[in-house]
Protein backbone atom coordinates (compact mmCIF):
# COMPACT_ATOMS: atom_id res chain seq x y z
CA UNK A 1 0.00 0.00 0.00
CA UNK A 2 1.54 3.42 -1.03
CA UNK A 3 0.51 6.52 1.29
CA UNK A 4 0.86 9.98 -0.09
CA UNK A 5 -0.21 12.97 1.68
CA UNK A 6 -0.82 16.31 -0.46
CA UNK A 7 -0.07 18.94 1.67
CA UNK A 8 -2.66 22.02 1.17
CA UNK A 9 -1.22 25.74 -0.09
CA UNK A 10 -2.35 27.41 3.68
CA UNK A 11 0.16 24.77 5.38
CA UNK A 12 3.13 25.76 3.33
CA UNK A 13 2.03 29.17 4.01
CA UNK A 14 2.17 28.51 7.66
CA UNK A 15 5.57 26.13 7.08
CA UNK A 16 7.56 28.69 5.42
CA UNK A 17 6.19 32.19 7.68
CA UNK A 18 7.51 29.67 10.49
CA UNK A 19 10.49 29.20 8.94
CA UNK A 20 10.95 32.82 8.46
CA UNK A 21 10.36 33.60 12.12
CA UNK A 22 12.97 30.88 13.35
CA UNK A 23 15.14 32.40 10.63
CA UNK A 24 16.36 34.88 13.02
CA UNK A 25 18.25 32.17 15.06
CA UNK A 26 21.54 31.40 14.23
CA UNK A 27 20.68 27.63 13.57
CA UNK A 28 18.81 28.29 10.82
CA UNK A 29 21.08 30.89 9.51
CA UNK A 30 23.63 28.28 9.70
CA UNK A 31 21.14 25.56 7.98
CA UNK A 32 20.77 27.74 5.25
CA UNK A 33 24.13 27.31 3.99
CA UNK A 34 23.64 23.77 3.44
CA UNK A 35 23.22 22.17 0.01
CA UNK A 36 22.61 18.67 -1.19
CA UNK A 37 24.03 16.27 -3.28
CA UNK A 38 22.68 13.27 -5.17
CA UNK A 39 23.25 9.55 -3.82
CA UNK A 40 23.11 6.15 -5.76
CA UNK A 41 19.54 5.22 -4.20
CA UNK A 42 21.12 1.64 -4.04
CA UNK A 43 24.33 2.09 -1.49
CA UNK A 44 21.72 3.64 0.95
CA UNK A 45 19.09 2.12 3.47
CA UNK A 46 16.33 3.48 5.70
CA UNK A 47 15.57 0.88 8.13
CA UNK A 48 12.87 0.45 11.14
CA UNK A 49 14.58 -0.95 13.88
CA UNK A 50 13.52 -3.04 16.70
CA UNK A 51 14.01 -2.41 20.20
CA UNK A 52 12.68 -3.26 23.76
CA UNK A 53 11.87 -5.80 26.26
CA UNK A 54 7.86 -6.21 26.87
CA UNK A 55 6.79 -3.97 24.12
CA UNK A 56 8.55 -4.05 20.61
CA UNK A 57 9.39 -0.26 19.51
CA UNK A 58 11.43 0.69 16.32
CA UNK A 59 13.14 3.61 15.75
CA UNK A 60 14.86 4.92 12.39
CA UNK A 61 18.55 3.53 11.62
CA UNK A 62 19.66 5.23 7.76
CA UNK A 63 22.85 3.38 6.32
CA UNK A 64 24.94 3.87 3.52
CA UNK A 65 27.49 1.51 1.84
CA UNK A 66 30.85 2.69 1.09
CA UNK A 67 31.83 1.55 -2.66
CA UNK A 68 33.95 -1.30 -3.06
CA UNK A 69 34.32 -2.44 0.56
CA UNK A 70 32.80 -4.90 2.78
CA UNK A 71 28.69 -5.58 2.35
CA UNK A 72 27.77 -4.13 5.09
CA UNK A 73 23.47 -5.23 4.95
CA UNK A 74 21.26 -8.11 3.39
CA UNK A 75 17.99 -7.72 2.21
CA UNK A 76 15.68 -10.63 2.10
CA UNK A 77 12.61 -10.20 -0.04
CA UNK A 78 9.45 -11.54 0.95
CA UNK A 79 6.24 -11.54 -1.82
CA UNK A 80 3.70 -11.85 0.91
CA UNK A 81 5.42 -8.94 3.63
CA UNK A 82 7.94 -6.99 4.18
CA UNK A 83 11.73 -6.32 3.28
CA UNK A 84 13.94 -8.01 5.92
CA UNK A 85 17.13 -6.98 6.45
CA UNK A 86 20.14 -8.59 8.06
CA UNK A 87 22.59 -5.71 9.50
CA UNK A 88 25.83 -7.46 8.65
CA UNK A 89 27.91 -4.34 9.92
CA UNK A 90 27.03 -5.29 13.41
CA UNK A 91 29.90 -8.62 13.10
CA UNK A 92 32.37 -6.52 12.52
CA UNK A 93 34.52 -3.35 12.77
CA UNK A 94 32.82 -1.10 10.22
CA UNK A 95 34.92 1.86 10.67
CA UNK A 96 35.59 3.18 6.89
CA UNK A 97 33.00 0.80 5.30
CA UNK A 98 29.78 1.83 6.10
CA UNK A 99 28.01 5.18 7.00
CA UNK A 100 25.36 5.17 9.78
CA UNK A 101 23.17 7.22 11.27
CA UNK A 102 20.64 7.20 14.44
CA UNK A 103 19.26 10.20 15.27
CA UNK A 104 17.85 13.72 14.14
CA UNK A 105 21.64 14.68 13.99
CA UNK A 106 22.01 12.35 11.11
CA UNK A 107 19.01 12.57 8.91
CA UNK A 108 16.27 15.44 8.28
CA UNK A 109 13.49 16.45 5.60
CA UNK A 110 14.90 18.64 2.71
CA UNK A 111 11.83 20.21 0.31
CA UNK A 112 12.75 22.64 -2.18
CA UNK A 113 16.31 22.72 -1.05
CA UNK A 114 15.23 24.12 2.30
CA UNK A 115 16.39 22.27 5.57
CA UNK A 116 13.67 21.67 7.71
CA UNK A 117 15.11 20.25 10.32
CA UNK A 118 14.31 22.41 13.14
CA UNK A 119 10.72 22.02 11.92
CA UNK A 120 10.55 18.55 11.15
CA UNK A 121 11.05 15.39 13.75
CA UNK A 122 11.59 12.14 12.03
CA UNK A 123 9.67 8.95 13.80
CA UNK A 124 8.23 5.69 12.98
CA UNK A 125 4.73 4.64 14.16
CA UNK A 126 2.66 1.60 13.65
CA UNK A 127 -0.69 1.44 11.42
CA UNK A 128 -2.89 -1.04 10.64
CA UNK A 129 -0.71 -3.89 9.46
CA UNK A 130 2.83 -1.78 8.55
CA UNK A 131 5.05 1.09 9.86
CA UNK A 132 5.00 4.45 8.28
CA UNK A 133 8.08 6.83 8.21
CA UNK A 134 6.45 10.35 9.12
CA UNK A 135 7.88 13.50 9.48
CA UNK A 136 5.78 15.37 12.41
CA UNK A 137 6.20 19.04 13.15
CA UNK A 138 7.43 20.00 16.49
CA UNK A 139 5.62 23.01 16.79
CA UNK A 140 2.18 21.34 15.78
CA UNK A 141 2.11 23.97 12.88
CA UNK A 142 3.19 22.24 10.21
CA UNK A 143 1.28 19.12 8.35
CA UNK A 144 2.34 15.49 8.95
CA UNK A 145 3.99 14.24 5.92
CA UNK A 146 3.83 10.19 4.93
CA UNK A 147 7.53 9.70 3.57
CA UNK A 148 7.26 5.67 3.38
CA UNK A 149 6.10 2.53 5.39
CA UNK A 150 7.31 -1.44 5.67
CA UNK A 151 4.22 -2.38 3.79
CA UNK A 152 3.76 -5.39 6.03
CA UNK A 153 4.86 -6.37 9.70
CA UNK A 154 7.73 -8.96 10.20
CA UNK A 155 9.87 -9.57 13.36
CA UNK A 156 13.31 -8.24 12.99
CA UNK A 157 15.07 -5.40 10.78
CA UNK A 158 12.67 -4.17 7.68
CA UNK A 159 12.76 -1.97 4.52
CA UNK A 160 10.99 1.26 4.79
CA UNK A 161 10.29 1.40 1.16
CA UNK A 162 10.20 5.61 0.14
CA UNK A 163 6.87 6.85 -1.52
CA UNK A 164 7.20 7.85 -4.51
CA UNK A 165 8.82 11.69 -4.89
CA UNK A 166 11.14 10.78 -2.13
CA UNK A 167 15.03 10.57 -2.51
CA UNK A 168 17.93 10.01 -0.49
CA UNK A 169 20.31 12.93 -0.69
CA UNK A 170 24.04 14.13 1.17
CA UNK A 171 23.99 17.54 3.07
CA UNK A 172 27.44 19.50 1.66
CA UNK A 173 28.41 22.27 2.99
CA UNK A 174 30.62 24.62 0.74
CA UNK A 175 30.66 21.90 -2.03
CA UNK A 176 32.17 19.53 0.99
CA UNK A 177 29.84 16.70 1.49
CA UNK A 178 28.84 15.90 5.47
CA UNK A 179 27.41 12.76 7.16
CA UNK A 180 24.00 14.00 7.53
CA UNK A 181 21.45 12.66 5.28
CA UNK A 182 18.10 14.29 3.97
CA UNK A 183 15.00 13.02 3.09
CA UNK A 184 14.18 14.97 0.22
CA UNK A 185 11.27 15.97 -2.19
CA UNK A 186 9.73 18.70 -3.80
CA UNK A 187 6.72 20.77 -3.40
CA UNK A 188 5.45 19.71 -6.53
CA UNK A 189 6.08 15.82 -5.92
CA UNK A 190 3.75 16.61 -3.30
CA UNK A 191 0.82 18.49 -5.19
CA UNK A 192 1.20 16.21 -8.01
CA UNK A 193 1.31 12.98 -6.55
CA UNK A 194 -2.40 11.85 -6.86
CA UNK A 195 -4.41 10.40 -3.68
CA UNK A 196 -7.77 8.37 -2.96
CA UNK A 197 -10.33 10.78 -2.73
CA UNK A 198 -13.84 10.49 -2.90
CA UNK A 199 -15.28 11.67 -6.26
CA UNK A 200 -18.10 14.64 -6.64
CA UNK A 201 -21.05 13.53 -7.57
CA UNK A 202 -22.04 14.01 -11.29
CA UNK A 203 -24.22 17.19 -12.21
CA UNK A 204 -24.59 16.22 -16.04
CA UNK A 205 -28.21 15.30 -17.06
CA UNK A 206 -29.06 11.43 -16.55
CA UNK A 207 -29.87 10.05 -19.70
CA UNK A 208 -33.81 8.80 -20.37
CA UNK A 209 -34.43 5.47 -19.72
CA UNK A 210 -35.44 3.24 -22.67
CA UNK A 211 -38.18 1.22 -21.67
CA UNK A 212 -36.79 -2.45 -22.50
CA UNK A 213 -38.46 -4.47 -25.63
CA UNK A 214 -41.13 -7.00 -24.97
CA UNK A 215 -40.76 -9.31 -27.58
CA UNK A 216 -45.20 -10.58 -28.54
CA UNK A 217 -45.30 -14.36 -27.42
CA UNK A 218 -46.59 -16.33 -30.56
CA UNK A 219 -50.92 -16.71 -30.31
CA UNK A 220 -51.49 -20.99 -29.36
CA UNK A 221 -53.39 -22.16 -32.16
CA UNK A 222 -56.75 -23.03 -31.17
CA UNK A 223 -57.91 -26.49 -31.63
CA UNK A 224 -59.78 -27.45 -34.14
CA UNK A 225 -63.51 -27.47 -34.36
CA UNK A 226 -64.92 -30.56 -34.26
CA UNK A 227 -66.59 -31.95 -37.79
CA UNK A 228 -70.48 -32.71 -37.66
CA UNK A 229 -69.24 -35.94 -39.89
CA UNK A 230 -66.67 -36.85 -37.52
CA UNK A 231 -67.52 -36.17 -34.05
CA UNK A 232 -65.45 -36.56 -31.18
CA UNK A 233 -67.01 -39.61 -28.60
CA UNK A 234 -67.37 -38.45 -25.60
CA UNK A 235 -65.70 -40.09 -23.14
CA UNK A 236 -68.61 -41.89 -20.77
CA UNK A 237 -68.29 -43.05 -16.91
CA UNK A 238 -69.93 -46.08 -16.43
CA UNK A 239 -72.30 -45.86 -13.38
CA UNK A 240 -74.45 -48.14 -11.39
CA UNK A 241 -78.10 -47.68 -13.53
CA UNK A 242 -80.87 -46.44 -11.07
CA UNK A 243 -83.99 -48.48 -11.31
CA UNK A 244 -86.70 -46.11 -12.51
CA UNK A 245 -89.75 -46.77 -10.16
CA UNK A 246 -92.80 -48.36 -12.36
CA UNK A 247 -95.73 -45.83 -13.21
CA UNK A 248 -98.20 -45.33 -10.66
CA UNK A 249 -101.63 -46.88 -12.36
CA UNK A 250 -105.17 -48.02 -11.21
CA UNK A 251 -104.26 -51.58 -11.75
CA UNK A 252 -101.66 -51.59 -9.03
CA UNK A 253 -103.41 -49.77 -6.45
CA UNK A 254 -103.49 -50.85 -3.19
CA UNK A 255 -106.13 -53.54 -2.42
CA UNK A 256 -109.28 -52.67 -0.23
CA UNK A 257 -111.55 -54.84 2.36
CA UNK A 258 -114.26 -55.08 -0.69
CA UNK A 259 -111.38 -56.11 -3.54
CA UNK A 260 -109.27 -58.92 -1.65
CA UNK A 261 -109.58 -61.96 -3.24
CA UNK A 262 -110.19 -65.07 -0.75
CA UNK A 263 -107.71 -66.68 1.14
CA UNK A 264 -105.76 -69.07 -0.33
CA UNK A 265 -106.34 -72.75 1.01
CA UNK A 266 -103.72 -74.09 4.09
CA UNK A 267 -102.52 -70.72 5.06
CA UNK A 268 -101.44 -70.50 8.80
CA UNK A 269 -101.64 -66.44 8.95
CA UNK A 270 -102.24 -63.54 6.43
CA UNK A 271 -99.73 -60.47 7.05
CA UNK A 272 -101.11 -57.27 6.39
CA UNK A 273 -99.27 -54.34 5.86
CA UNK A 274 -98.58 -51.96 8.15
CA UNK A 275 -98.22 -52.21 12.03
CA UNK A 276 -101.47 -54.16 11.71
CA UNK A 277 -101.25 -57.83 13.92
CA UNK A 278 -101.05 -61.27 12.40
CA UNK A 279 -104.58 -62.72 12.52
CA UNK A 280 -105.15 -66.71 11.63
CA UNK A 281 -107.33 -67.75 9.14
CA UNK A 282 -110.61 -69.55 10.13
CA UNK A 283 -111.10 -73.03 8.24
CA UNK A 284 -112.48 -73.59 5.39
CA UNK A 285 -115.99 -74.33 4.74
CA UNK A 286 -117.79 -75.80 2.23
CA UNK A 287 -118.93 -72.10 1.58
CA UNK A 288 -116.26 -69.93 0.55
CA UNK A 289 -115.64 -66.57 2.84
CA UNK A 290 -117.86 -63.33 2.17
CA UNK A 291 -117.14 -59.70 2.87
CA UNK A 292 -118.97 -60.00 5.87
CA UNK A 293 -116.54 -62.69 7.31
CA UNK A 294 -113.56 -60.25 7.33
CA UNK A 295 -115.86 -57.67 8.71
CA UNK A 296 -115.85 -59.94 12.09
CA UNK A 297 -111.97 -59.51 12.52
Amino acid sequence: MKWIFNLPKLAWATLALSSVTVGAGSALAQASQFTETALDQTQVIAIARPYGVETTKYDLLVLEQIPNKRQCWQEKADVSGPVLVDPLLLQFDFTGICRRSTDSNGYSVRIDGQDYGLEYLLRIVPHGNELLLLATSRTGKAPELVIGSTRGLAAGFMKIQLNPGWQFTKRTYNGKPLGHFYFSTTQAALFNTPVQSTPAPSTATPAPTVPPVVTPREPVPAPPPVSSNNPASPVSIPTEPVPTPPPTSSSNALPTAETLPPPAPNASNVSSPGPSPTTTSPRPTSKGPTVNDFRQF
